[in-house]
């Protein structure tokens, strides 16, 4: 059967259903648009079932996805200061590691004392050299002034079952947040 006959073959005997369900309709008592939208639900009914058994056949296509974007594990800040003061304990390592500390709370001091405090870097410098930037001595010698201790803070140090190292660079911390605040008792320009 060719193309042609065969659609006429299918308008034929939709028209021939549509005309029987015209007369049955108007013989069992139903309106004329009653009918009519039945017929298109009809309709429209096999034309879903017609596209529904050809995209049985077809094949189906999948999109491909790629990975999920895997996360990376970056350091906490400060880690790497911290691992310093760790292994500024220990023996092998104790010189360089005090020593990168040192010289981290040197450069934050200098910057805090510019940034906060108002003085030009060379000011500064001489400032960490003499103590003069904290009112905190134990601070001040961590980084490198010559002041002394009174005995009653070492004593405080040795009791407080810290390490000494760690003592010192927390509190070398704490002078340089003060920096530039109303608690700085270095605040004024001399």
């Amino acid at each position: 059967m060719t193309l042609t006959r065969r659609l006429f073959l299918l308008v034929g005997v939709v028209a021939t259903v549509a005309g029987l369900a015209v007369v049955a309709g108007v013989s069992l008592g139903l309106e004329l648009t009653d009918v009519f939208l039945g017929l298109v639900g009809a309709l429209a009914a096999l034309q879903g079932l017609r596209y529904v058994q050809r995209r049985r056949d077809t094949t189906q296509n999948a999109t491909v996805t790629g990975d999920p974007e895997a996360r990376i594990s970056v350091p906490m800040p400060g880690s790497d200061f911290d691992d310093d003061l760790v292994s500024a304990a220990g023996r092998r390592t104790r010189w360089a590691a005090r020593e990168r500390v040192v010289d981290r709370l040197e450069a934050r001091a200098k910057g805090a004392l510019v940034a906060r405090g108002g003085r030009a870097p060379e000011e500064a410098a001489a400032l960490l050299e003499t103590g003069g930037w904290t009112d905190d001595p134990v601070a001040a010698r961590f980084l490198g002034a010559s002041v002394s201790i009174p005995l009653r803070q070492r004593v405080r140090l040795f009791l407080s079952g810290q390490s000494s190292l760690a003592d010192r660079a927390e509190r070398t911390v704490a002078a340089i947040e003060r920096v530039g605040t109303a608690d700085d008792p270095a605040g004024e320009r001399r």
